[in-house]
């Protein structure tokens, strides 16, 4: 990019799709900034064009630019321009390239909470405070684990705090509300989604709160197989987890019972469930009425709740039937 050239602040869905796709933006030679490159941003056709919209970090065209008001949009068929006016505190943007900048996870929450439904921002906020990253492949995705974390429910929250006017924060933080860290895949943040959300949205207000929980033998490690265990969502009161088995899993059925036996041992009960509960309503439901029962959770729900219920599966692209 030329001297001359003004700076290209990338966003919204095209920054999503760089989170959610990669182990953060390190590897790409990213530092944060606490410049804000919006106050020199790109106003000329010519110079969005000069942007590398070809890039494939940001999955593909068009691109999500962001301008700081309407009369710096440019669109064309390759980019789309998105207004982000009024101040931004430090440390929002990610520095990619010299004049190639990119919205924080935080900043990133924010705005796309404004575009996205309630539960779509449950789900997406799930999944950008996740261990794993979608890696692509000709075939399509595989998940892999991440280095260590982009962001976190309380690092967005502080993010909030410092930007209490901007638009979308209010959306953004009545959604954050119910996102949990530590997701391991893109099952793991649907199932957590469902099963956590309150009834007037569809879900079943069950009272799990933490996600790839550890639980250490400790100091009975002599009385069980194996020392430590990662339960995929639990509800660390009632010493209860919930375990998602993929359809890559294939668990030795000794094993798996001496598992669970061991967790036993340390107190803590244990309710499998796998893709064929998640891709089916009618299962799915069956299953939230039998973890109520187990959490002791009594189920009252309000009269619109079946539309709610159909209409959360379908946000959360599952099949509603």
């Amino acid at each position: 990019m030329c001297e001359e050239t003004k700076n290209i602040v990338v966003g919204d869905r095209s920054a999503s799709y760089a989170y959610l796709h990669s182990d953060g933006l390190t590897r790409y030679g990213a530092s944060p900034t606490f410049a804000n490159p919006l106050l020199k941003s790109a106003r000329t056709a010519t110079d969005l064009q000069a942007f590398n919209e070809a890039h494939p970090l940001y999955g593909g065209l068009p691109v999500d630019v962001l301008v700081p008001d309407r009369s710096a949009r440019r669109p064309s068929s390759s980019i789309r321009c998105r207004v982000c006016s009024g101040d931004v505190p430090p440390r929002s943007f990610f520095k990619l390239r010299k004049g190639l900048y990119m919205t924080s996870p935080e900043l990133t929450f924010v705005r796309m909470a404004s575009n996205l439904s309630f539960v779509q921002a449950v789900e997406f906020g799930t999944n950008l405070c996740g261990r794993y990253y979608l890696k692509d492949k000709p075939d399509g995705n595989s998940v892999e684990d991440r280095t260590a974390l982009i962001t976190t429910p309380n690092a967005i929250r502080d993010y909030l705090d410092a930007v209490p006017g901007m638009w979308g924060c209010a959306k953004a933080r009545k959604a954050l509300t119910w996102v949990l860290p530590n997701s391991g895949s893109p099952a793991e943040s649907k199932t957590q989604v469902q099963f956590r959300l309150p009834l007037q949205y569809g879900g079943f207000a069950l009272p799990f709160d933490a996600m790839n929980f550890d639980v250490r033998a400790g100091r009975m490690a002599s009385l069980v197989a194996q020392s430590d265990f990662c339960l995929d969502l639990v509800s660390t009161d009632a010493k209860f987890g919930l375990e998602y088995d993929g359809e890559e899993s294939h668990p030795d059925a000794s094993h798996d019972k001496q598992r669970r036996n061991d967790l036993l041992v340390l107190g803590w009960r244990v309710f499998p469930i796998d893709k064929r509960v998640l891709y089916s309503a009618e299962e799915t439901e069956r299953v939230g009425y039998e973890l109520a029962k187990l959490l002791r959770v009594r189920i009252r729900k309000p009269r619109s709740w079946e539309n709610e219920y159909i209409k959360l599966r379908s946000e959360l692209g599952l099949p509603t039937s």
